[in-house]
């Protein structure tokens, strides 16, 4: 399995969805979006439509914030 979380600084969701992540041994890959040159990457592929962070792919496929990941995980 593939992860990727897109993060900010200072975002307790983030942070959140990290825990969750390592409290199921799970490894994945984080882009820090307070660099302007990745967030633009953020935009360019997913559109400037999503504006909350953190946004978690899993295999390429978006699964959306932490709750969203919660949910997914409990499946």
């Amino acid at each position: 399995m593939k992860v990727l979380i897109y993060t900010k600084d200072n975002c307790i969701w983030c942070d959140r969805a990290k825990i969750l992540l390592d409290s199921k041994k799970i490894s994945y890959n984080e882009i820090d979006l307070s660099d302007d040159s990745e967030r633009l990457k953020f935009y360019e592929k997913i559109g400037d439509n999503v504006k909350t962070v953190p946004q978690v792919f899993i295999d390429d496929k978006r699964i959306g914030g932490f709750q969203d990941l919660k949910v997914f995980l409990d499946e």
